[in-house]
């Protein structure tokens, strides 16, 4: 065997690489990397590729690193394996063009016992290892059920193995699940269309076997690389940030209806209690509104509304910022700005009835967003940008060669997240807070929420979902709910089961309250307004409703969101310092936050008593001193 070594890690190869095992040497956990590494000759892009299994390879020494290195008819594929102070570095240094994905390194399983599975989709997924039927899933980064932080880990008996991901969420895959050898998780690398391959990285890092020790060190991994920026820092370049903290989330429908009195209602809002309240949408900012949702006009509210809803203490407004994508009106002005495919069409995506949108290359978004700030959106406060922190990652390169924003030639997903986070920017946005779609840590720094997650969930489910954006990233970013996730239950968008996590959708007051107090998050009500949905998706026929304040789950949403809103005043700058499960079925959870406030949820439905905090009602959470 071929050995690395230092005072925390023993890093050791067979001479074929076929066993190559980390030994955690402070707490005694082994991992082995299991032989099924792979690659594949498919289109790049291909969410579901040939994969075949690497041959025997071989591995040398060269200095301070283990070089393994793959004979293949194209070429040679190689990795190169070091140690760091507490972590093992493993890069893909030279890959054959013809090859189009790579493990990066392989799925590692501790040497005795099982491992749960931590992983970043929604706020964050613990799967509890054990008898299920084998499943997997593969997953891009970005997104809502995909990965939003550039992480997992594995948490075995003695130890955890956390892996993360170096390189930008633009040309990687996670493939992550549980099959007859246990839990497993690996990166699988792909060749971007626009630079083919350049050398990628993984690290894998030995930590304690906790959630929170996981979240920590991946925490501490951003501020090694410059990509943590918190609250301070923000407030300081952005002074509107202080009106975040103690805030409801107010989504008030797409749809414009005259049967809602919109400054009235924000009016009755200030008298329940909130202090702050950010609306949105009052107008829907697209590049053409000649179109209907639900058969009704996009809302649009007259400069004296806004004005009106902006004279009640605390409102802040904003706009539906869907810059993302835009109408083909047949003109020349669009035509112009749309993302192209290698062959010169337009990418579609979005679909109303009969009404059909496509991608709009991201360096055009900053310049309308620049013109229209100056212009009918000068009034907003804080603007929501509709996917961008999803598509922003997942989005295909724009190969137009006519678009003079990015130098007339093809444009790498990398180089499209550049262009999001500056649209993200108060070099674009200037001193307004700033949400999207898609909880992100490569936009953290950018911006200032995030959406979106599940609800929470304890035992029987194996799918238990923790605060882990939270632990890395509370006193960074908010994580909120999708706008259609509210505490409200609406028409619509009825709580429904997903693969991961439980439940996704509109409803569950009391239970969302208790996970928002936990993570330290602010509530998210539909307390007014109107808004579509779908008849059949499949057909992309819609319907609208309307939400009214007197309805009796806006009044029960709004009971549930009052003390959230106070108890966010107090704790949403500071950081998550711990989480853990107070009860063997993980219905009942404690955080801690930075000032001690700690906070203890029972997320289930029936009361729990628990030696060290007493009997917790149902769906119900508490604020604990000392």
């Amino acid at each position: 065997m071929l050995t690395l070594s230092n005072n925390l890690i023993t890093l050791a190869m067979s001479e074929d690489a076929g066993t190559i095992v980390l030994e955690d040497r402070a707490r005694g956990e082994a991992w082995r990397l299991r032989g099924e590494r792979t690659i594949s000759r498919s289109v790049a892009w291909d969410r579901t590729p040939d994969f075949e299994m690497l041959p025997p390879g071989r591995v040398e020494r060269r200095g301070d690193a283990l070089w393994v290195i793959y004979a293949l008819p194209e070429g040679t594929l190689q990795y190169r394996w070091a140690l760091g102070e507490d972590f093992v570095s493993v890069v893909l240094e030279t890959v054959p063009a013809e090859i189009t994905h790579v493990d990066l390194p392989g799925a590692f399983t501790p040497d005795q016992g099982q491992a749960d599975l931590l992983f970043p989709s929604y706020q964050g997924i613990l799967y509890r290892a054990g008898d299920e039927d084998p499943w997997s899933d593969r997953t891009i980064g970005g997104g809502h059920a995909t990965f939003n932080l550039s992480m997992g880990a594995l948490l075995g008996g003695r130890g955890a193995l956390m892996l993360t991901m170096e390189r930008m969420m633009t040309d990687w895959w996670v493939r992550f699940g549980e099959d007859a050898d246990g839990t497993f998780l690996t990166c699988e690398q792909f060749s971007s269309e626009v630079e083919g391959w350049t050398p990628r990285e993984v690290r894998l890092y030995p930590a304690d076997s906790s959630i929170t020790a996981v979240a920590k060190r991946y925490r501490k991994r951003l501020m090694e690389r410059g990509e943590f920026v918190g609250w301070e820092e923000k407030i300081a370049r952005k002074p509107i940030l202080e009106n975040l903290f103690g805030a409801l989330m107010a989504f008030i429908g797409y749809n414009k209806t005259p049967e809602v009195d919109y400054a009235a209602s924000a009016r009755k809002l200030y008298d329940y209690g909130f202090q702050n309240v950010m609306y949105y949408p009052v107008r829907m900012w697209n590049y053409k509104l000649g179109f209907l949702m639900g058969g009704d006009d996009p809302i649009w509210l007259s400069d004296a509304e806004i004005q009106a809803m902006k004279a009640v203490p605390g409102a802040l407004v904003a706009p539906w910022s869907w810059g993302i994508e835009g109408l083909d009106d047949g003109s020349q002005e669009m035509n112009a700005i749309f993302t192209r495919k290698a062959d010169g069409s337009k990418y579609p995506h979005w679909q109303i009835d009969d009404y059909k949108w496509y991608f709009v290359c991201t360096p055009y978004q900053v310049e309308e967003a620049k013109q229209r700030l100056a212009g009918d959106m000068r009034a907003m406060d804080w603007i929501h940008f509709d996917v961008s922190a999803t598509h922003g990652l997942a989005k295909d390169p724009c190969f137009s060669t006519e678009h003079a924003l990015h130098g007339g030639k093809p444009m790498s997903r990398e180089a499209d997240v550049a262009w999001t986070q500056k649209l993200f920017s108060p070099e674009t946005v200037g001193n307004r807070i700033v949400s999207s779609e898609g909880m992100n840590d490569r936009f953290a720094p950018y911006y200032d929420i995030g959406a979106s997650k599940v609800w929470p969930a304890s035992a029987p489910s194996r799918f238990i979902p923790v605060p882990l954006t939270m632990l890395v990233l509370h006193d960074s970013v908010v994580h909120d709910w999708w706008e259609l996730a509210n505490y409200n239950e609406s028409p619509g968008f009825p709580p429904r089961e997903v693969v991961i996590g439980r439940i996704f959708g509109s409803g569950g007051a009391e239970k969302k309250a208790a996970m928002d107090a936990l993570y330290g998050c602010p509530p998210n009500v539909f307390p007014f307004g109107r808004q579509y949905s779908w008849v059949d998706i499949a057909t992309y026929r819609t319907f609208s409703f309307t939400i009214k304040l007197e309805d009796a789950a806006v009044q029960q949403a709004l009971r549930a969101a009052l003390p959230v809103t106070q108890l966010h005043r107090r704790i949403g700058k500071q950081e998550l310092l711990s989480f853990e499960f107070v009860t063997p079925d993980c219905a009942v959870q404690s955080t801690v936050f930075a000032d001690g406030t700690r906070i203890v949820a029972n997320i289930s439905n029936r009361a729990k008593r628990t030696e060290r905090y007493g009997e917790i009602a149902a769906n119900s959470w508490v604020e604990v001193k000392g």
